[in-house]
């Protein structure tokens, strides 16, 4: 899959600009490092970004829908009690510390975020992104917005192939794993650095 370049957007094209970088007070996670969920949870309505209380055994939803961050490292991970396939984004928050976002692997929401981080440069890929998450027209559907330096992403042509069939999940996670390691000028990502070392020990 070819690399491509984000296009400057007109006015028209642009969703509206979100606010920059929450604290992480405002977000709702009380620690420097918490796992948070994107998924239209039937107890929050149309929230789409939460964490887990574990206490009450409750979901809780962030205080607001957007976040500005950096890409530390992306993958699949089998998570939970059915073994589902979960697309793990580990991000820095910057002065709020790190976070572990987590969506289901083959969704709208893990295509359409993955798609746009296709179509971004190394460069741009190591810039501070921005994520606006609504929910969709659909049942059960989260739609991401991505944003870098107040432009919005475009990834739907990033999503198929020439003959205009969809790209396998897959393909677009290892597309962007290629990508970020050009951009952090790493050989591994951490994911696999954790995974080479349990292999060894």
């Amino acid at each position: 899959m070819a690399i491509s370049h984000i296009s400057n957007m007109t006015q028209e094209q642009t969703p509206s600009a979100i606010q920059p970088w929450h604290p992480s007070a405002m977000l709702g996670w009380r620690h420097p490092r918490k796992v948070a969920y994107i998924h239209r949870h039937p107890q929050l309505k149309d929230q789409c970004l939460y964490f887990w209380n574990h206490q009450e055994n409750i979901p809780e939803e962030a205080k607001a829908q957007d976040l500005i961050f950096l890409l530390e490292d992306i993958y699949v991970e089998i998570r939970g009690e059915f073994k589902a396939h979960k697309l793990v984004v580990d991000a820095d928050l910057g002065l709020d510390g790190r976070i572990r976002l987590i969506c289901g692997f083959n969704t709208t929401c893990a295509i359409t975020l993955l798609s746009s981080l296709c179509a971004l440069s190394p460069m741009l890929l190591s810039s501070p992104l921005a994520l606006r998450l609504r929910p969709g027209s659909s049942h059960g559907v989260v739609m991401p917005a991505l944003f870098v330096d107040n432009e919005w992403v475009d990834g739907r042509p990033m999503a198929r192939d020439d003959k205009g069939d969809a790209l396998p999940t897959i393909d677009l996670l290892t597309e962007v794993q290629t990508l970020l390691r050009q951009a952090l000028a790493v050989e591994m990502l951490p994911h696999q650095m954790r995974q080479a070392r349990s292999q060894t020990a």
